[in-house]
């Protein structure tokens, strides 16, 4: 069981290493003077939220839930600060891998691609999502209710689920929205390789519409997942986290299909469908979160 002296030491260990990233994202373009400086800076970054991820999976093992074979229990519970922060370690990767091979031969000029100036929006984005689960999650994690068989525990096993209000609709549109995005990625990739071969396409626009597919492609996942898990789970935060993200998801649409550098026909035709999957989402985003609200279900 985790003691409290323990769980002390352990939150410390974890605000710290949140603290350092914090601070190496705040103010780590003020010290691109050195090669080495940044690289170990970033590499301290990303090894700091590969422990976090350690630590918090070594919480989640101590707890009663666990031990006692309740895993579903514990991952649904906390499903959000898993892929959040998965999310965000793989960004920190990429982002730190790219400027530092951009930059490595040329630390006093000034390299700030397009491509590089998204990831770097997501990757702080991103980073404010981090913070925010993973906080919460530790904190939550020190419940002592946790760590012991509990009447808590078994009311949450077998507790009386609430009344069905999840929207059948819903989940058929945003299952085939999944399948249907898949397709839509790689007739993306396809026809870039096409664009490629046939424009005159500079490698700084190929980049930065490349890059902001895959973008895409990560907002999407991340919005149907919480979309699905709001509506079959009749929460309203996922649910709302996933009306937000349709958002941006609406405005990379509306890239591909008019901004991006060259337009075909058929990314106009495969985007515009695109926009009306996101259209009957929104419709029924709204009325989920209504009927959710009626009745009072705990997030």
């Amino acid at each position: 069981m985790l003691q409290t002296s323990n769980y002390s030491l352990v939150l410390t260990i974890q605000f710290t290493l949140m603290l350092y990233d914090l601070m190496s994202n705040s103010f780590s373009e003020l010290i691109f003077t050195e090669p080495v400086i940044p690289l170990i800076m970033f590499i301290i970054q990303d090894i700091g939220i590969l422990f976090n991820i350690i630590i918090i999976f070594l919480m989640f093992f101590n707890t009663f839930i666990f031990q006692a074979g309740l895993v579903k229990l514990l991952i649904h519970r906390f499903t959000g600060t898993i892929a959040v922060t998965g999310i965000y370690f793989v960004l920190s990767v990429s982002f730190h891998v790219w400027i530092q091979n951009l930059r490595w031969f040329n630390m006093r000029g000034y390299v700030w691609t397009n491509g590089l100036q998204a990831l770097f929006v997501f990757h702080r984005l991103a980073s404010v999502l981090y913070y925010y689960f993973y906080k919460r999650t530790t904190l939550c994690l020190g419940d002592p209710r946790l760590y012991e068989d509990s009447e808590w525990l078994r009311n949450e096993f077998f507790r009386k689920p609430p009344p069905v209000l999840s929207l059948t609709p819903l989940e058929v549109l945003l299952f085939l929205n999944t399948w249907y995005y898949a397709v839509y990625f790689v007739a993306e990739i396809l026809l870039f390789i096409y664009k490629s071969q046939l424009l005159p396409y500079t490698s700084a626009n190929l980049t930065l519409d490349l890059v902001m597919l895959f973008l895409y492609l990560g907002v999407e996942i991340m919005r149907i997942f919480f979309g699905s898990k709001g509506n079959l789970c009749q929460r309203k935060v996922p649910l709302t986290i996933s009306l937000v993200l349709l958002g941006p998801s609406t405005i990379m649409a509306v890239y591909y299909m008019l901004l991006q550098t060259y337009v075909l026909r058929l990314e106009v035709t495969i985007n515009a469908i695109l926009l009306v999957f996101y259209v009957f989402e929104l419709v029924l985003y709204t009325v989920g979160l209504i009927s959710f609200s009626s009745v009072i279900i705990s997030d």
